[in-house]
Parts: C-alpha cells; structure tokens; sequence
C-alpha cells in the first residue's frame, strides 16, 4: 500500500512517537510509506534518516495553498490511504480526503469532540474506552470505529544489556542504594508530575534513599517552575532529578527501580507500555484505558488520579518489597509481550488499513 501518515504533533510524546514507529515497521514489511508533518518538529527530524519521504507543512487549513500542494503530491504519487494523528492532523486528513477522494483512517491518541470524526473511513481507538467514547460523543458508527492498543518499541527496549542499568546510574551520579522512580512523559500539568513531588516527603519518611527523576520535554516553563517551587517548600529539591527530553528512553528505564504515571488524564499511556517493556514495576494513576493496559495487583498498582497520599502508598508499599517489584515487572513484561507486542499491533493496524483500501478499490 501506498500509505500517507500525517502527524500535527511539533514535540516528542506519545502520539508522534507512535506514528514515526508505525511508519517504520510498516516501511519494512514493504508499504511505501510517506510522512507529512510540521517543519522543524522532532518527528520531522528523526524521519530524516528512516528511508521515506518527508514532506512539511504547517497544516493550516486557510488559506487553501498548502492543502493544494499536499493533495496534488498525494495524486502524483498515486498515495492510497491517508492515515492521520493528532487534532491539526484529522482535520487536514478530512480535508485532503475530500479534495482528493483518498480514504482516511484516523488513530484517537485522545478524547475530544470535534465535527471531523464521523468523515473518517475508519476511526482506531487506542483502547476500549477511547471507542466508547467516539462512539456516544462523535457519533462514529460501530462498523467504522475499531480498538487496536497502543505499542511501544518493545523489541529494543527489552533487549538492553545489563550493564545499561549501572552505566545510567552513574551518568546520573546515583549510588548503588538509591532507590530510583522515574516518571516519563511532557512536563505539563495534565501529566500530574507535581502530585508525584507532592508525595515525596510521606516517601522519604520510609525511603530515605528515594529519588524522583523526571524525564521529558519541559513543554511548561511556568509548571516546571511551580514544581521546583513546591520541591523547596517541601525540603524534597535535593532528591529531584530533571533528565529533560531523552532520545534514550530505552536506556533510562533500565535504571528505574520503580515507574509512577500521574497523568490526570490520558488513556494508553506510550510510557507505561515502554515500563513493562524493560520489566520495570509501575505505579498509575487510573484513567482511561490504563485499566485494560495495567493488571491492578499483578503487573502493577493503579491509584486515583491527583491524589498524591495514594500514590505515596502505593510507592512505598513497593520500595520495600524487592521480590514483589520483580515479579510486577516480568508479570508486566510477560502481558505486554503477550496482549501489545509491535508484531501483534502492527499486525493489526496493517489488516485494519488493508481492509479499507480494499473497499475504496472496491467502490
């Protein structure tokens, strides 16, 4: 299939994750692949190297330039689907399937009610939820809606070497006693890294040796700035750690003892799949599908969100059980292996897409 994958998203985070992995997983089963996307964006850059064409734009709806040039491209290249992510990319892809007549398949990364989800050929829910939810608010039609779960890169995750884990600690200047919780994802308020500094002291009441390390995009200077506000209040500025945005994920994880995901709102959280990828225990909070994703008890503990006495609970119930967080974490790697694997999800995303092609060549 020829395959057009357009992404709104300008930083690195879930959804342009996902789209940049299944643009290249598709590429090496042999689809032509090509990704348009914003200028000088992260995903813009990693692209560069993947073997596909990239094209840019701002995907701006008016005026109509840039949408005649993508949609003259997408015929000259006889382009047979249109797959979008992200809300700037939906409406461009409705657009362009308008113009053109190419069929379009939206992935919902996330809940929003907007006009264009019942123009979409096809609509992939992300999780169970996430289809109800475009189901009851969106009004997409049962027969065009399905849920296929997120992926991560599991196989060059869950393939690194055992030194990574001593090597990453040291980079980060940790002895061999501190017990390590990471917490992956954009420093903004909706991914609820304050309430995981908020329940450090009960923390450190019990786990004197615990740092927080907080990796990702610092998308909010003024909540970075609280953070670091509530952490000297607290007398918790001495066991933060900021990574800022990391390419080497796969590296980090490794160095965790412990991954908490305080996200207030979400649904299939890219950074919990990556956890139980590298057999790391997690701590959730429990919104949208990380109920369908996390096994409460068995790979992991799930919390309510914004609540920071629970989530302190939970973290401190695991610090001090060292063969229970082993056995979460290969419980967690053994289910994800086993129900989200790249080979099974792809597998499914490649029939989902198929399928439609077919019925376009078939109208």
């Amino acid at each position: 299939m020829k395959i057009m994958q357009i992404t709104s998203g300008q930083g690195v985070g879930g959804a342009t994750t996902h789209c940049l992995l299944l643009a290249r997983e598709l590429a090496q089963r042999g689809h032509q692949m090509t990704l348009l996307c914003p200028p000088k964006s992260w995903i813009a850059e990693r692209a560069a190297t993947e073997g596909f064409p990239v094209l840019q734009s701002e995907l701006r709806r008016w005026p109509p330039d840039d949408l005649r040039r993508i949609a003259d491209f997408v015929r000259q290249a006889g382009i047979e689907l249109i797959h979008t992510h992200m809300s700037r990319a939906h409406s461009f892809g409705i657009l362009l399937r308008w113009t053109t007549g190419v069929p379009c398949v939206a992935t919902a990364h996330r809940r929003s009610v907007q006009l264009h989800w019942m123009f979409n050929d096809l609509v992939i829910a992300v999780s169970n939820t996430m289809r109800r939810f475009h189901e009851s608010y969106n009004l997409v039609k049962p027969n065009r809606i399905v849920t296929i779960h997120n992926f991560a890169d599991d196989r060059t995750i869950s393939s690194q070497p055992g030194e990574v884990r001593q090597d990453t600690r040291q980079s980060l200047n940790l002895a061999d006693d501190d017990f390590l919780i990471g917490t992956i994802g954009s420093v903004v308020p909706s991914k609820g890294q304050l309430y995981v500094v908020r329940a450090l002291p009960r923390i450190l009441a019990e786990v004197p040796r615990a740092k927080l390390l907080i990796v990702g995009e610092l998308e909010s200077e003024s909540y970075v700035d609280q953070i670091n506000r509530e952490a000297e209040a607290l007398g918790v500025s001495s066991h933060l750690l900021w990574a800022g945005r990391r390419d080497d994920v796969h590296r980090i994880l490794p160095a965790l003892d412990l991954s908490v995901l305080a996200s207030l709102k979400g649904d299939f959280p890219l950074a919990l799949l990556e956890a139980m990828a590298a057999a790391v225990p997690v701590v959730a909070s429990e919104i949208g599908g990380v109920g369908e994703c996390v096994e409460a008890g068995a790979s992991g503990l799930l919390v309510p969100p914004a609540d920071a006495s629970a989530l302190a609970a939970a973290v401190v119930s695991l610090a001090g059980d060292s063969p229970r967080r082993r056995a979460m974490g290969e419980a967690g790697q053994k289910r994800l292996f086993e129900c989200f694997s790249t080979e099974s999800q792809i597998d499914g995303i490649e029939h989902a897409l198929a399928e439609v092609v077919r019925r376009a060549r078939a109208a």
